[in-house]
């Protein structure tokens, strides 16, 4: 095998890394059932060589098939294009992931946590499966899929991507520090006996101590994890022009993979329990009394060892990081949410498809035309003659298609956090029913905070929009310590800009839009003093005055509702509930034992949830 074990030159990858991945990629092209591999951490300057290499080794096609966010169904599998040649000047081909009656080629995924749900499903239907059937647009197809799907993703992006989806990569791979160097390939060329294998084709048998090793060093994981780390075993196997996969196989495989779980038997023992000391009495080697053995001293002068550093051993990460991962993804990725609109006009959300018209206000052209082209022989031979319409493409009502939009939310949470009031009480608890409203209408959600110790500027509140509680930000944003400065009355006027804004502007597609604000009432900023950003000289009661107007103000918008939760008994306890008269909403103490609901049907529930009220921040269902 190629060796990587040379000094390594500055800026040059990590010890190991080519290896590593030029051995696992070898694995792949070896083996068919690991059709599906991830590569974790991958530099996204170094896909194409890498795709390239393990190509030229594995005997498959040179030109990729790229998958991204916007790849669609049409683009996958069926496509329409103009062929003056054919009858009607169109003809239906082909899309790039039919198998049927051509070579392997390879699939390439620059960014898992990203690909687009026509990509996510095309994966799910095709890696690992024994036959895979096409029925659309008129064209059947079967085959069984032999196409390598090679996908990148970050470590801290994983809990975004689907569990099913992520099952579909049998082969992990540890790829950071993989880059460029000077003079050299991103990886080295493949060795011979790699290419023999390759092209020979054989999978030796699996001896009994092999699959016990597996067993033991995946047994808890499922039976997915446990026929990956036996199938790169077999790989490697091959690889070796060994005729029996053994337990060293297996133990390679599962450094090679990062499976640090020992494939023997027994594991380590917990230092933290006593080694077992013999009994009184008793003595080792059948009772013999045994003395100190004599130690040899070799002759000659001792040689002292190199100083400076000990190279460090580069070690592969654990292939499977959505284990400790926090879900990052919806709880159905490939389903489209059911929304509601303001108004009785078209949608306005972005395109993501195309769908059989309804009326003729957002007609789709293009796709209307490509539907159209694709019945154009036999509209030619059902008139008087196919000279009578000339080369005009022949249009009919069946063929009128309109834009699938992606759903703009109809609904909106926006949390204002006080953090000067969070102090000896936890918010999780009345605000989980919120949280987990905004999480099942995937509601988007903006904060705002006031007086967190750390803010940029403790005279002004800091406010960010994200797409749903499943944010890290959000999660952030609620374990923020509290500063001095409260300039609520600031916090409130940016609700009411992002409230007016989301309800009243444009084609208003938020209807039902849920203000929850956390406080105990006592602003001590005015907000003149606040825009300015100078400290106040006096603040009497001027900070309070103005948090009022600015929630008189936002009762006068439609369309929301408004909460206010009091942290509890306290001095000035007034003032919140002043606030809440002025806002129009509901006054709900700190720690309800019974949180009152928000509105009937439709909106949070009227009980915190079950569990941990933080699993409504990381989606976690109770």
């Amino acid at each position: 095998m190629p060796d990587h074990g040379t000094d390594p030159l500055p800026g040059s990858p990590p010890p190991g890394v080519r290896e590593r991945v030029a051995t696992g990629l070898a694995c792949a092209a070896v083996e068919p059932s690991l059709a599906g591999i991830l590569l974790f951490d991958l530099d996204a300057d170094v896909i194409l060589p890498v795709v390239r290499w393990f190509a030229g080794l594995a005997e498959v096609s040179p030109a990729p098939v790229m998958l991204g966010a916007t790849a669609t169904d049409d683009d996958l599998w069926v496509r329409v294009r103009p062929y003056p040649g054919e009858a009607g000047g169109f003809r239906l081909e082909r899309g790039p992931l039919v198998g049927e009656g051509r070579a392997p080629r390879v699939v390439v995924v620059p960014d898992l946590a990203r690909l687009g749900a026509a990509g996510a499903r095309a994966a799910l239907a095709s890696i690992g499966a024994d036959v895979t059937h096409l029925e659309h647009t008129g064209v059947q197809a079967r085959w069984r899929p032999r196409d390598h799907w090679i996908a990148c993703c970050r470590r801290d992006e994983v809990g975004r991507v689907s569990p099913h989806l992520l099952d579909r990569f049998a082969l992990r791979l540890d790829a950071a520090g993989l880059k460029r160097t000077a003079g050299r390939d991103v990886l080295d060329e493949p060795d011979p006996r790699w290419r023999r294998a390759v092209r020979a084709g054989r999978v030796p048998g699996t001896s009994r101590d092999a699959v016990e090793a597996v067993v033991a060093a995946l047994s808890p994981a499922g039976p997915r994890r446990d026929l990956a780390l036996g199938r790169v075993a077999r790989a490697l196997a091959a690889l070796r022009d060994d005729s029996v996969v053994e337990r060293e196989h297996v133990e390679q495989a599962a450094r090679l993979t990062g499976v640090f779980a020992a494939a023997r038997q027994d594991g380590p023992r917990d230092p933290a329990q006593p080694s077992p000391s013999p009994a009184a009495g008793a003595q080792p080697d059948g009772g013999q009394e045994q003395g100190p053995r004599p130690v040899e001293v070799p002759a000659g002068e001792a040689t002292p060892l190199p100083s400076g550093p000990l190279p460090a051993v580069e070690t592969p990460r654990e292939p499977y990081p959505e284990d400790h991962a926090d879900p990052d993804h919806d709880a159905y990725p490939l389903r489209l949410p059911p929304y509601r609109r303001a108004g009785g006009g078209p949608a306005r959300g972005h395109p993501i498809g195309t769908r059989p018209a309804r009326d003729l206000r957002d007609i789709a052209v293009a796709a209307t035309l490509l539907e159209a082209a694709k019945f154009q022989a036999v509209r030619r031979e059902e008139r008087d003659g196919p000279c009578r319409d000339g080369d005009r493409l022949l249009v009919e009502p069946v063929d009128l298609r309109g834009h699938r939009r992606a759903p703009r939310p109809g609904s909106l949470l926006l949390l204002l956090l006080d953090h000067t009031c969070h102090r000896g009480w936890d918010w999780y608890e009345p605000l989980a029913p919120y949280l987990r409203w905004a999480y099942a209408a995937r509601a988007p959600v903006a904060v705002v905070e006031v007086g967190a110790a750390d803010a940029p500027d403790e005279l002004r509140a800091e406010m960010f929009a994200a797409r749903g509680v499943l944010d890290p930000r959000v999660a952030t944003a609620m374990e923020r310590p509290p500063g001095r400065a409260t300039p609520l009355a600031h916090g409130l006027t940016l609700a009411g800009r992002a409230l007016r804004h989301g309800t009243r502007q444009g084609d208003a597609a938020i209807v039902d839009a849920l203000l929850v604000v956390v406080t105990d009432g006592r602003a001590n900023v005015p907000l003149a003093a606040g825009l300015a950003g100078r400290m106040p000289e006096r603040v009497a009661a001027e900070g309070v005055q103005d948090a009022v107007e600015a929630a008189r103000r936002i009762s006068a918008l439609r369309r929301v509702r408004s909460v206010v939760i009091d942290p509890g008994p306290r001095p000035g306890a007034h003032l919140t509930a002043a606030l809440a008269a002025a806002l129009g909403g509901t006054l709900i103490p700190g720690v309800p034992a019974d949180p009152p609901g928000t509105a009937s049907g439709g909106g949070p529930g009227s009980a915190a949830a079950d569990g941990d009220p933080r699993s409504a921040v990381r989606g976690e269902d109770g």
